[in-house]
């Protein structure tokens, strides 16, 4: 089994223990409000259930169950402002990670046609392009980073971006290597230096195709990410 999924599987788990936590000490003298006029509510409870359950996972020996959780949310249960945040940081986050990674799968091409070009600056802004079409993706890692904030590690959501991160993350390292590849590849096409250039364009090569390769994992996640 994936490695991934069986982390989720212990995270959820984890999620179940806290009430277990919950369970010993649900007492009126340890929940919020004033049980004696019973204004104990499902919030209330969830509330004190994940102030349990992440004080415990701050106790030595549950290091790398506070390492899943890192990045959520501390609420265990959603709220409606928690909700509409996620969807709006996600969506931005979507939009901008769509263009800027159909920005770097052009460039490959037009890198491919950079010794038909006479003219420099026209070569120079190949690598350009990777350069700003990474830094979308990078912020789109921002929005997701930030919707994360606004997702509970026990929900669907929370498991989506949790398993969205890391593949943007890989994604956003290879378009590096690509401009860096990309760079070279110019210098030596001026230069006239052909075995060069084709060792350089081979090597942005395949940083572009593990980019395609990782991409269609993300539209496994969400369908979001499948491209029509």
């Amino acid at each position: 089994m994936n490695l991934v999924i069986i982390k989720y599987f212990l995270l959820i788990g984890a999620v179940l223990v806290s009430t277990a936590f919950v369970a010993g000490p649900l007492n009126p003298e340890n929940l919020p409000g004033d049980p004696d006029r019973g204004d104990l509510s499902a919030d209330s409870i969830y509330r004190f259930g994940s102030e349990v359950f992440y004080k415990e996972i701050d106790k030595p020996g549950n290091e790398y169950m506070k390492g899943s959780v890192e990045g959520y949310s501390q609420s265990l249960v959603p709220t409606d402002e928690m909700e509409e945040k996620f969807l709006e940081r996600w969506g931005r986050g979507v939009a901008l990670f769509h263009s800027g990674y159909q920005g770097c799968i052009e460039s490959f091409f037009e890198l491919a046609s950079v010794p038909e070009m006479t003219d420099r600056t026209k070569k120079s802004a190949v690598c350009k392009k990777i350069r700003a079409s990474r830094e979308e993706m990078l912020t789109s890692l921002g929005y997701f980073t930030a919707a994360k904030a606004m997702a509970t590690p026990g929900s669907s959501r929370g498991f989506t971006i949790g398993m969205a991160i890391p593949r943007i993350e890989q994604i956003t390292d290879e378009a590096e290597g690509a401009e860096i590849a990309c760079m070279k590849a110019v210098i030596a096409d001026n230069n006239s230096d052909s075995d060069e250039f084709s060792q350089n364009l081979k090597e942005a090569g395949s940083h572009f195709r593990e980019m395609r390769r990782i991409f269609p994992e993300l539209g496994v996640i969400s369908d979001d990410f499948r491209t029509t």
